[in-house]
Order: C-alpha cells, then sequence, then structure tokens
C-alpha cells in the first residue's frame, strides 16, 4: 500500500509538471503583453485634402512616422477617399518594410470623392480578435472632413451612427488606441474627440498641414514609447551599452545642412556619412540611424529646436509605467520608473544609489520645475530599494495639454522619456449676467461626466468680501445631470466680491478630486450709505492752573518770576514816564498862567500909579 501510494504521488507531481511545462509559453507571452506596438495607419485622400494640404505634406509626415517605427512592431498604412486601399501592406517593420513605405507614401494626393471613415476603420481592423495580447493596438486617423459616403445626408448621419453604436464598442474591446488628427475647422471634432477618449487615445487639431511632421512625433512616442537621451545644447552622450543612434532634427527652409560631429572630432554631412550611417533628408527634416555608434559626446552642427530627438536601441533600458492620455485636475496618479538591463531589472544598489532621476514639465503656464522620484517607501512608493522610483503627477500642473520628460542621469549614461497627456478639468464654471435681472449674475456649473463620477459630487460656493466677511452661495439643481446653478443679486452687495468653488468627489476610476476653482470677482451694485456729517471738535483752550509752590531750585518757576518782574519793570519804568510827563506838563502851564497873572497885575499898577500927574 505504501508503495502504491508512492506511485500515486509521483504520477501526479509528474503530471503537474507536465501540466505546468506545457503552459509555459503561455505564461512567458503573458509576461510581454504590451511590449511591443500594432499601428495601423489611416489617411485621408479626399479632394477637400487640396485646400487644407496643398503641398501634400502627409507624404514627408508619413515618411517621418515609418522611418522612427522600432523594428519590433507591425504597422500598416491605408488610404481613404470613397474607396479604402491599401497603400502599404501590414508586416513586421524592418529595413525593407521601410524601404518600400517611404517610397509607396509618394503616393499620396487628394482624388477621393467622399470621406468614408466607416469602412476604413472596418478594414484596417478586420483582423483584430479579443483583447491585445502580445502587442498593443493602435488606429492613427488622419482627416479633414465629416464622414461622408454619399451625397444623401441620411446615409452620412447612418454610417456616423455606426461607427458610435457598432465599431467602436469593438476597437475598446480590442483594446485599441484610437488617435485621431483634424486636419481643418470643418471636420467631425466630436467624433474625433469621441473615439480618442474612449479608447485612452490621443486628439490634436491643426489648421496648419506643415505641423503634421511635429504632430506625428508626438503620436509616435506614445504609440513607440522610444528609448531616447537627452539633447542639450545640440550634445548628447551615447555611452558602451547603446548599440543604435537615430537622430531626428527638423530643419528651416533654407538652413544650411545638418552636420553631426563624432567624440573623436569627425565631422560629417548628408553626403560624407560614413556606411554606418543611413542618413534620410526629406522636406523639413533630417533623420539619420547610426549603427554602433563611438562612445562619447556628439555634437549636432544645427539650429536648436525643442522637438528634435535622438532614439536609442540599447541593453540599458529606463523603463516607465504609462499614463493615461486623459485624466482629471485635481488627481493625482503614481509614475513608476525602473531600469532594467537585457531585459533585467536592476536592484543593485551600488548602480541605484548614484542615479539622479527627476521629472520636468511643459503645461499652458510654461516649463515647471524638475521634481525628483524617490525609491524610499514614502509619497506612494511601496517598498524602499527595490529599484521602482515613484513620482505622483498631476499635483502643480495646469489644465490642458501637458509633456511630462523624465531624464535619468547615471555616472556612465543618461536617458530621457517624454509623455504627452491632457489635464482635463473637472467642471466648467460661467458666470452671465442673469437675463431676469438687471443687476444679477448666473453662475452655472457643469461637471464633466465622462471623467467624473456624479453620484460623489460636492459642490461649494461662497461670497467673500474685501474685509473677510462671508456669504453662502445656494447652488440648486440644473437641467442637466450634475449641473448646479445659482443666482446672484449684485444690488445687495456693496464693494468687490470674491466667489470661490470647491469640488470634492472621486473620478469614474476611483481617484479621490479635490478641486479650488479660479475666483471670480463680483462687483457689488449697491449704493453706499450716506456720509455721517462730520463735526469740527472745538479747539482746545490750555487753562493754565495756579502751580504749587516748588523750592527755589527749580528752574521753571525761577522762569516765570522772571517774566513776571520784567514785565511789572516794564509797566512801572512806562507808567513813571507817563506821571513824569505828566508833571513837567502841569507844571509848564502853571508856570505860563502865573508869568501871565504877574504881568497883567503890573500893567494895572503902572496905570494906576500914572493917574494922579493928570
Amino acid at each position: 500500500m505504501v508503495k502504491k501510494r508512492n506511485y500515486t504521488k509521483m504520477i501526479t507531481g509528474l503530471f503537474a509538471w507536465l501540466l505546468l511545462v506545457s503552459a509555459w509559453p503561455d505564461l512567458a507571452i503573458a509576461e510581454e503583453v504590451g511590449s511591443k506596438a500594432d499601428a495601423r495607419i489611416l489617411i485621408d485622400i479626399s479632394g477637400s485634402m487640396q485646400k487644407n494640404d496643398p503641398q501634400n505634406l502627409r507624404r514627408p509626415a508619413l515618411r517621418l512616422l515609418v522611418g522612427l517605427m522600432p523594428d519590433d512592431a507591425r504597422a500598416g498604412v491605408w488610404t481613404f477617399g470613397q474607396y479604402v486601399n491599401m497603400l502599404i501592406p501590414l508586416g513586421q517593420v524592418d529595413t525593407g518594410w521601410k524601404r518600400k513605405a517611404r517610397s509607396e507614401a509618394a503616393k499620396i494626393a487628394s482624388p477621393g470623392q467622399f470621406t468614408n471613415i466607416e469602412d476604413v476603420i472596418r478594414r484596417a481592423s478586420a483582423d483584430w480578435e479579443g483583447p491585445a495580447t502580445l502587442y498593443r493596438r493602435h488606429l492613427i486617423l488622419l482627416t479633414d472632413g465629416m464622414v461622408d459616403i454619399s451625397k444623401n445626408p441620411k446615409k452620412n448621419a447612418e454610417s456616423r451612427k455606426r461607427i458610435l453604436g457598432e465599431l467602436l464598442p469593438k476597437l475598446k474591446a480590442y483594446n485599441a488606441e484610437v488617435h485621431t488628427i483634424a486636419l481643418s475647422e470643418r471636420a467631425d471634432h466630436e467624433l474625433m474627440q469621441t473615439l480618442s477618449k474612449e479608447t485612452g487615445g490621443w486628439y490634436e487639431q491643426v489648421n496648419d498641414a506643415e505641423q503634421l511632421q511635429r504632430i506625428f512625433l508626438k503620436i509616435f512616442e506614445k504609440v513607440g514609447r522610444p528609448d531616447t537621451v537627452p539633447l542639450k545644447d545640440n550634445k548628447f552622450l551615447v555611452d558602451s551599452s547603446i548599440q543604435e543612434v537615430t537622430l531626428l532634427v527638423f530643419r528651416k527652409e533654407g538652413a544650411e545642412p545638418t552636420r553631426v560631429a563624432t567624440p573623436s572630432g569627425t565631422v560629417f554631412d548628408a553626403k560624407s556619412a560614413p556606411k554606418s550611417v543611413s542618413w534620410h533628408r526629406d522636406v523639413g527634416y533630417d533623420m539619420l540611424t547610426i549603427s554602433k555608434p563611438e562612445t562619447g559626446e556628439w555634437h549636432v552642427q544645427a539650429a536648436m529646436d525643442p522637438d528634435n530627438r535622438v532614439i536609442i536601441v540599447t541593453d540599458l533600458k529606463m523603463k516607465a509605467s504609462q499614463l493615461p492620455s486623459r485624466f482629471v485636475l485635481g488627481e493625482t496618479l503614481p509614475l513608476n520608473v525602473s531600469f532594467s538591463n537585457q531585459g533585467k531589472q536592476i536592484t543593485r544598489q551600488d548602480f541605484l544609489n548614484v542615479v539622479d532621476l527627476r521629472s520636468g514639465h511643459v503645461d499652458a503656464n510654461g516649463v515647471g520645475e524638475e521634481r525628483p522620484f524617490y525609491d524610499d517607501g514614502k509619497a506612494g512608493d511601496e517598498t524602499a530599494g527595490d529599484g521602482n522610483f515613484t513620482l505622483q503627477v498631476g499635483e502643480g500642473l495646469a489644465a490642458g495639454k501637458v509633456e511630462l520628460i523624465l531624464t535619468a542621469q547615471g555616472k556612465t549614461f543618461q536617458r530621457e522619456q517624454r509623455q504627452t497627456f491632457e489635464l482635463a478639468d473637472p467642471i466648467m464654471m460661467t458666470v452671465v449676467p442673469d437675463p431676469q435681472n438687471g443687476s444679477g449674475l448666473m453662475l452655472t456649473l457643469r461637471p464633466d461626466g465622462e471623467v467624473v463620477d456624479l453620484e460623489s459630487l460636492q459642490l461649494n460656493a461662497i461670497l467673500v468680501s474685501a474685509s473677510g466677511e462671508e456669504q453662502p452661495v445656494m447652488l440648486l439643481p440644473g437641467a442637466e445631470l450634475g449641473m448646479r446653478e445659482a443666482k446672484v443679486d449684485t444690488a445687495t452687495l456693496l464693494g468687490n466680491w470674491t466667489l470661490s468653488v470647491t469640488m470634492k468627489g472621486r473620478t469614474r476610476a476611483g481617484s479621490t478630486l479635490d478641486v479650488t476653482l479660479d475666483p471670480v470677482t463680483v462687483e457689488g451694485k449697491a449704493t453706499p450709505p450716506p456720509a455721517e456729517p462730520v463735526i469740527e471738535e472745538p479747539a482746545k483752550v490750555e487753562v493754565l492752573t495756579a502751580e504749587p509752590e516748588t523750592p527755589v531750585a527749580a528752574q521753571e518757576p525761577e522762569v516765570v518770576v522772571e517774566e513776571e518782574d520784567d514785565f511789572m519793570s516794564q509797566a512801572m519804568l512806562f507808567g513813571g514816564a507817563n506821571l513824569l510827563l505828566i508833571l513837567i506838563g502841569g507844571g509848564v502851564f502853571w508856570f505860563m498862567r502865573r508869568r501871565k497873572g504877574e504881568a497883567d497885575f503890573q500893567l494895572a499898577e503902572e496905570d494906576d500909579q500914572e493917574a494922579p500927574a493928570k
């Protein structure tokens, strides 16, 4: 019995081992899911393109895109107008495929009579079945018009309805990202945006075909996720792990030919390039691929351009998790970065400790400050020292399109990656005059139901005066789901007030939202109260009071006594002088009167004496 049981265990174990071995290829494939790109490129050749792309700049833009495609990708090109043509058959990208694609791009023109978007999507995705496995699936759609398959508007509307109701759900089930480029203002932007948003793809609107090359570059970076090295001051560093360099240099019309200097000092251009360099010169750009490049610092002799790139094939890779093409202002997402050599993640501390890993960005406010990544088990980083660096992305960014630039600096190497995404405003606020009240304002808040869980939404509005006084604003449900409205009567407000709105809740993906909207200044129309009359205070009269006697030694009383003595002396002197004058005057008057009396008496006496002589 014991032996039988041992045999049973052995057979059971062997059977389990055989099952594991037979499943091993599937496990290996599962680990590699999404590591390669499958890109289907759809180019509009309808007659309206003669106006929107008169110089056929779709040709050099397509050559740029196919030239950048990595060799492990799979790709094909379809053109469409009234009919759909496979311009470049779907196949593995290699040197031969790129050569054929560049040649066939010259056939792009504008002969089509209609714009059959439905049929080209259906044909390009015909071989996709089920969710993506080994390849990451991408559709790149370039068009300048509306859905147009007939002169009958009803048939056009039905075709558009089938795209949204039938094809879009299939594309989502295929895990396909649809990247759309609208090359005119009259294109069906709503359709293009819906296809991109619903599938996690990228949407661009351009009104000038000259921008196509740079737009295709941005989309390539989403599709190919290339390894690159920084290009600073037209210099870049090649380390010993790099086997190939593809240098993309944008060139303005009339510019001098692009030249490249090697670390050893050799300088060459398109005509003098060595055999190890494949140089493609096209309208507006140069693209050269250098096999087994010399290690050291290279120098590009051309005008500097922020869209120039140095794309590499290397064993030493910087691997970053992919952010979604669109997430919400106020939401923060973790971005993880690790390093691998020949496919194996590097966890050696002597390597990780000397790596300076940072993230910069360009958004609506311009170039932002760099932020470091950390591997310390904090702020979203799961485990300290495991070789997985983490940065929380979203804080401090402005709404709109954002380009994130990741740079790594080691002892002997440099790496760079770029990710572009849109930071969507989770809510739209409008403040307009109230049509029913001449002094009123109408506040409307419209949350974006595509990104916000409307049931979790909490909105709060408040008015704050310059002095800090607060008045709550009552928000009422609006006509649309999740909408809130309020009326503000400015006739009741005095002076300037600030309208502040906050929003809390969750995104549809489950992330927490806590957003404060930009404040709005509200000018109050209330009439200020009449000013109170100003009562002037009577002038203060200083009343002198008798001071108590103070010692003779005190200085102030001595000053007062001296002033009084001076006054009395002057008064007595003046009075004495006047009295003396009065006395003198009186004396003179008395003396004159007396002399006059004596004279009269003498004359009378003389008269009396002379009388008897008669």
